[in-house]
């Protein structure tokens, strides 16, 4: 008779990502902070839209009225070339974000915040292909920041920096 380990059996049955005993959570969840990273790049794209909309809508004078120098640009799109060093960058954002270790982070994450910053000062009004979406530079910044937000505070305000002044956080709203 087998039944000593039946328990034991029952328990490995379950299906990856579903809770072992009572009470214990997953062990691996990779795909969660990729799902809350294209959240936030899709969340940024409709934020961009509407900034669009808002200063395409013309004949008005007041806020609208000020849009930054960018704003007017045609969007460009980078070579893959360009786009591949910060797509790796994000990805490397959400590693060492989640590693419980601190060797080398903040090094590599000054690195990768430096690659995003040039990247956009390079392609202010850029749309790129990154993980199956169409992202933009603005889009980039506010996921850049959003990741260092918990993770490195200090290199989430240096991303603030470099993200255009309606976006900013806590920015005033002086005309």
């Amino acid at each position: 008779m087998t039944t000593p380990h039946d328990g034991q059996d029952a328990r490995r049955g379950t299906a990856p990502g579903v809770a072992g005993p009572v009470g214990q959570p997953p062990r691996r969840r990779p795909g969660l902070l990729l799902s809350a990273v294209a959240a936030a790049v899709v969340l940024a794209l409709a934020a961009a839209a509407v900034a669009a909309l808002r200063e395409g809508s013309g004949g008005g004078s007041g806020p609208a009225a000020t849009a930054a120098p960018s704003a007017t640009a045609a969007s460009v799109t980078p070579p893959a070339a360009q786009v591949r060093p910060v797509h790796e960058a994000l990805h490397d954002i959400d590693a060492r974000c989640r590693a419980k270790g601190e060797g080398g982070k903040q090094t590599s994450l000054t690195r990768d915040i430096d690659t995003i910053i040039d990247f956009s000062r390079r392609y202010p009004d850029a749309r790129f292909p990154i993980d199956d979406e169409t992202g933009s530079t603005l889009s980039l910044l506010l996921v850049a920041r959003q990741s260092m937000r918990d993770c490195a505070p200090a290199l989430a305000a240096r991303v603030d920096g470099a993200v255009p002044s309606d976006f900013r956080d806590g920015a005033p709203t002086a005309s």
